[in-house]
């Protein structure tokens, strides 16, 4: 039987900053309590910063012939597996299987007697899984748990444990927080990586089939708490607001939900204060799973729109004695182009005209003229005329050529299919205000592993947007080198949230569906499309101004009637608006706008037509 456990309290300080909430201080006693009750001797508790009170406030006396020891880990704004390593002296110091738990998840004692007596033979792990059937938990919220795949699916009698994530979409059980695990094996999955969970270092022992399960409730609530009703307050306060309410159909910033305003109301935060990096170590984790992104990828978080995003990236990857390659097919790729001229970068400029189909070979062909690129940028969306790049195809080149990918995903991330791993991105940047229906304030990059190893010896262009102080700020301290637009940041949170809850199938499947309708709309009106390649985004639709009217009379005429929409850029503009799906649009509004800008157009025409009729007349009657 194992005597041995660790209890992961590492993130009590991120509940209260400063303080130690007595209810997570009573879900760790409970687990102690348990942990007491089926014999276990010696239990390190590991906390943040508060080893020494949370000791005295576990009151562990009556745990007779318990030892029961708190540590403090220094990084506890790092994830869980920060906190393993903390205590890897007690983890290594006997080679039995040792228990690590979740401390605030209370495990039903009978699945933790079980979990103690188990065997692991030639295994590295066994973990407890729970699933809707077995339980009598009224699982309402996923979106933070770990997912289970078992080898044969759920009957299999073998109950090994295929693969485990946070975004698997179709799983077999859910990870109650709950292990047994070889320590030597488990450390070393753990040093292999960044900044791991325990769930990381326990997938990693999954891929060398080392984990096995078994069954088990858990004794708390699964998921999250109802969440405190906002839509009420929240539109009592817009509506004494002098601004007037719109439909944005403009590509961003976008329409929000009730929740994401009403996270910008929040206490006064200190950006250098625990408190804020509570925030950035949320923010953290879920953009990393937005990218769809390695436990190695790091997340820098700037202030500013998705171009300054764009500069920091740029301006911080390239070597003054290497090249870039901007491929350039719109504005966006434009403004690439003019960033690494700005900085006087040495540059291979694959330019093609405002709609025309980014061509792979072009790329492959450009790096073996010029040997020295190491550095190849593009947008994966470029906005300006609606059109998905081939940001897949490009990866695999730029993998083969060991040249560094940057992919500007300011107008994709959350509509199209954007996998940082899987797409070989490096560099990749995005906005809050776009496809994840936050608000204008926040940029963000995923920057790979291997990035940091080549601009080592890079030089800063810029002092605000050094891509390596993000990373030192970010990592060291869970900040921002300067202060942030700290209220953009919670709203940010709040929408990442919404998207997890969703899943990145139900988001880009939404998306589809709704710009499907909106082109169809337009195009039934006259409004054709600028491109059909089959390659265009779902988000914006750009399309042909109707016959009879122009942009301006157009917008004019629809924002009286509460929509906005969008004018084309440069050789685009005068002759093709943009109508775009992004953020809180239901498909009743898209509907709602179908029908209003047909009856604008019928009624500008009329209007002209009877202009024109008048003048007709006044010009025979002058005759």
């Amino acid at each position: 039987m194992t005597t041995r456990a660790i209890v992961l309290a590492h993130r009590l300080v991120l509940e209260g900053g400063s303080t130690l909430p007595s209810s997570m201080v009573a879900l760790v006693r409970r687990t102690l309590t348990s942990l007491y009750q089926v014999g276990v001797q010696d239990v390190a508790v590991v906390d943040g910063e508060h080893a020494e009170e949370l000791l005295q406030r576990l009151d562990v006396g009556e745990f007779t012939g318990m030892k029961v020891q708190c540590y403090s880990n220094e990084g506890w704004r790092q994830a869980s597996g920060s906190a393993v390593l903390a205590v890897r002296d007690f983890l290594l110091a006997d080679s039995g299987p040792c228990l690590i738990l979740h401390g605030e998840r209370p495990l039903h004692k009978e699945a933790l007697a079980a979990l103690c007596t188990t065997q692991l033979g030639g295994h590295a792990a066994s973990i407890c899984v729970s699933t809707a059937a077995d339980s009598s938990l009224n699982i309402a919220d996923l979106s933070e748990e770990f997912k289970v795949v078992l080898r044969g699916g759920r009957g299999n009698k073998a109950k090994a444990v295929e693969s485990m994530g946070l975004d698997i979409e179709e799983y077999d059980a859910i990870f109650t927080g709950h292990a047994l695990v070889s320590p030597a094996a488990l450390i070393t999955q753990l040093e292999k990586l960044s900044n791991p969970s325990l769930e990381d270092g326990l997938s990693g022992l999954i891929q060398h089939g080392g984990v096995f399960m078994q069954m088990g409730r858990i004794a708390w609530p699964w998921g999250l708490a109802n969440a405190a009703e906002v839509e009420a307050p929240v539109s009592a306060i817009l509506e004494s607001k002098q601004h007037p309410e719109y439909i944005l159909l403009n590509p961003g910033p976008v329409n929000t939900t009730p929740r994401v305003k009403s996270a910008m109301v929040h206490h006064d935060v200190c950006h250098r204060d625990a408190h804020f990096s509570e925030l950035m170590v949320s923010l953290n984790s879920k953009l990393r799973r937005v990218f769809r992104g390695s436990p190695e990828h790091t997340m820098c978080v700037v202030t500013g729109s998705g171009t300054a995003a764009m500069e920091c990236g740029i301006s911080s990857v390239v070597p003054r004695d290497a090249k870039i390659l901007i491929v350039d097919n719109g504005a966006f790729g434009e403004r690439m182009h003019e960033i690494a001229r700005l900085h006087e970068m040495n540059i291979v400029h694959l330019r093609y005209a405002w709609g025309d189909q980014v061509n792979p070979d072009d790329i492959e062909r450009a790096i073996e003229e010029n040997p020295d690129i190491s550095v190849i940028a593009m947008t994966a969306h470029e906005t300006s005329v609606g059109l998905l790049n081939p940001v897949r195809a490009v990866g695999e080149i730029c993998q083969r050529y060991d040249a560094l990918f940057l992919v500007d995903a300011v107008s994709a991330l959350g509509a199209e299919d954007i996998d940082v791993v899987r797409d070989h991105i490096d560099v990749c940047w995005g906005s809050a205000n776009k496809c994840l229906h936050a608000i204008s304030g926040a940029g963000f990059l995923s920057v790979s592993p291997r990035t940091w190893q080549k601009i080592e010896n890079v030089k800063p262009r810029s002092y605000y947007l050094d891509l390596k102080r993000y990373k030192r700020y970010a990592e060291e301290l869970a900040q921002t080198p300067f202060t942030p637009a700290v209220s953009a940041y919670f709203a940010l949170d709040a929408a990442l949230s919404e998207f997890l809850e969703d899943g990145h199938t139900a988001r880009i499947a939404m998306y589809k569906e709704r710009n499907q309708r909106l082109r169809k709309g337009l195009s039934a009106l006259g409004m054709e499309p600028f491109t059909r390649t089959g390659n265009e985004s779902h988000s914006v639709v750009t399309c042909c101004v109707p016959d009879g009217v122009t942009f301006k009379e157009l917008y004019a005429a629809l924002k009286v009637r509460g929509y906005v929409i969008y004018g084309c850029k440069d050789v685009l503009s005068d002759k093709f608006l943009q109508v775009a799906n992004m953020g809180d649009l239901s498909i009743a509004k898209i509907d709602g706008f179908l029908v209003t800008i047909g009856e604008v157009i019928s009624e500008l025409r009329a209007e002209k037509l009877a202009v024109a009729s008048i003048h007709r007349g006044s010009k025979r009657a002058s005759a």
